[in-house]
């Protein structure tokens, strides 16, 4: 998981002739690790009424950034992409025009950003396989039948925090008080989530 005082850490890890060692998802018996064509909805916990679309934003850095972070749309100057595809746990973000822009990354297991990979970033690399899609089993049916889930299966422990170095609102792993800042979030204005995932029809 890479946040802004990481970028250069980042960066001179990439050029690194020795490869990165990749996580491979492992997903509960309600889950599976792929899916076709996607969005992804934040659904507040403290109030379901409040629902925000979720994007690759640049958190206030330049274009040339090689590491994007999901947050919600409407917090996000420029939007990288806000479309994905789910394999085999990874995930790609696409553009609206379709184009390539992010592979994902891992997520640390506190503190997490959710953060994904230029395509461009000097280095071919395959996205992290730590996600998976959960079902829900409920015979009632749900509204949201789909949710999103990191490292082993927990979609539990989502929030929105307002990042500390821009307007952006970013979507946080497991956050806790505790290496917030260091992490370049405030704490206090986090919010948990669930994060959903929707489907795109076929055209």
């Amino acid at each position: 998981m890479f946040t802004p005082a990481l970028i250069v850490a980042a960066l001179a890890a990439f050029a690194s002739a020795s490869p990165m060692k990749r996580q491979t998802a492992t997903c509960p018996w309600n889950g599976v690790p792929n899916e076709s064509n996607f969005t992804l909805l934040a659904v507040y916990d403290s109030d379901n009424s409040i629902r925000k679309p979720l994007a690759l934003g640049m958190n206030g850095l330049p274009a040339s950034t090689v590491v994007s972070w999901l947050g919600t749309t409407e917090s996000i100057e420029t939007v990288v992409g806000e479309n994905f595809v789910m394999t085999d746990g990874g995930i790609n973000a696409y553009a609206a025009d379709g184009s390539l822009v992010g592979a994902s990354d891992p997520v640390a297991t506190q503190n997490g950003w959710l953060s994904f990979i230029h395509p461009d970033a000097g280095v071919t690399i395959p996205p992290a396989e730590v996600y998976c899609t959960l079902f829900n089993t409920s015979p009632h049916g749900a509204e949201f039948p789909y949710t999103l889930a990191v490292n082993g299966g927990d979609s539990d422990n989502f929030s929105v925090c307002n990042s500390s170095t821009s307007q952006m609102s970013v979507v946080v792993y497991n956050a806790s008080e505790a290496g917030a800042s260091n992490a370049g979030f405030t704490f206090s204005t986090c919010e948990p989530v669930a994060v959903h995932v929707l489907p795109v029809a076929s055209q």
